[in-house]
């Protein structure tokens, strides 16, 4: 895995959660605001895959990965705010099983 040092969260998700302060990223995260992530933390990864460090080609051909646990321990519900923190994100390749398959 790289290190990977964020810059400011994109203004999109910024307001986001102002707005929506019980928000979750899996269920609640607008599509426009998505993209901003996705191109902002493409662009901070040198266009890099967090795991495998191979180059992808775009930002629509990401996904968004978190790198803390999103049920830490027993707790039955998740924190929500956690779901919404941009450092704790990552972009990896988008195809099933790539992460599986790099680390081999």
């Amino acid at each position: 895995m790289i290190v990977i040092k964020r810059g400011k969260e994109p203004n999109s998700l910024l307001k986001f959660r102002k707005e929506n302060p019980d928000a979750d990223y899996e269920s609640d995260m607008p599509t426009d605001v998505l993209k901003d992530i996705r191109e902002q933390m493409w662009e901070e990864q040198r266009c890099l895959c967090a795991y495998c460090m191979k180059k992808i080609e775009a930002p629509s051909v990401v996904r968004i990965e978190h790198c803390k646990p999103r049920h830490p321990q027993d707790e039955q519900e998740h924190d929500k705010k956690a779901t919404l923190d941009f450092n704790a994100w990552r972009v990896l390749w988008k195809q099933p099983g790539a992460r599986r398959e790099a680390r081999r």
